[in-house]
């Protein structure tokens, strides 16, 4: 069965082939090919798609790890298949997950005095080392800092950092590119889905050409420049093992470093500023 026939005329659309469906499209996946990924027979992918066979907890595991889901999209798959959740999503405050938090604490610390940042999926900024902070606070000033803070706003809006970026026109590029691929890979996140489409509609910015098959660069380049004061960073994006936890597979720790000798130090001597 072709991985994109329509159903037999009549049947009613059933949830877990609706997103087997999709999710297999996004990755270019025949049914063959999820079928061997999953050690399942084709037939019977091909029956849960169809809504002929009721797919046990253990299979749909089963294919969403042969899909590469997110652990978001795992819930939602099991949700869809009748099944309760397998992954919690805590906050950070959580006592379950205070040793993830120690070890994000310390890996920021450890990065000064070069700027680092943590945020969630939404690109919201949760948490930032002081160096971060203070580079902000010069370029932004001190009462902006007491509102929160959302990394693609803030360089994208027209009246956060932009008019501090020499190089906004590839920033943007480079920054959008990653956004929608992050948004594309999770389309049953209302919340995100409703961030990039607000992100859409800032000044001057136009959504990019998008290949699902190909990731964003893992480096970013940005050179931020106020009066007489220069710095270049280069950014990079890591993120957490393989967490048992939606929140943790979600936060992003966006490190920067240095670009040249020059901005090294400029960074160093804000930071003695700050002792």
């Amino acid at each position: 069965m072709d991985s994109h026939s329509a159903p037999a005329r009549g049947a009613r659309p059933h949830p877990v082939g609706d997103l087997l469906r999709d999710w297999r499209g996004r990755r270019a996946m025949s049914q063959a090919d999820l079928a061997f990924e999953a050690g399942i027979s084709i037939k019977h992918l091909s029956f849960v798609e169809t809504g002929k066979a009721v797919a046990s907890r253990d299979i749909l595991l089963q294919l969403a790890a042969a899909l590469g889901l997110s652990l978001r999209d795992r819930n939602a798959l099991l949700e869809a298949g009748g099944f309760a959740r397998q992954y919690g999503e805590r906050d950070l405050a959580a006592p379950e997950i205070a040793d993830a938090r120690r070890a994000i604490d310390l890996l920021l610390r450890r990065h000064e005095p070069f700027p680092a940042i943590v945020t969630d999926r939404q690109w919201n900024v949760i948490v930032a080392n002081r160096a971060a902070t203070r580079l902000m606070t010069m370029l932004l000033g001190p009462e902006r800092m007491q509102r929160p803070l959302n990394h693609m706003r803030m360089f994208l809006g027209p009246d956060e950092l932009r008019p501090f970026v020499e190089n906004w026109p590839s920033l943007a590029a480079a920054l959008l590119a990653r956004a929608r691929h992050e948004a594309m890979a999770a389309p049953l996140d209302l919340s995100l889905q409703s961030t990039w489409r607000e992100l859409l509609k800032l000044p001057d910015i136009a959504a990019p050409q998008f290949n699902e098959r190909e990731a964003p660069g893992p480096l970013c380049e940005v050179r931020l420049r106020k009066g007489d004061v220069a710095v270049g960073l280069i950014g990079t994006v890591l993120t957490l093992g393989t967490p048992q936890d939606v929140t943790l597979q979600e936060l992003r720790v966006e490190l920067f470093m240095p670009a040249d000798e020059a901005s090294e130090a400029v960074l160093t001597a804000l930071a003695a500023q700050d002792a």
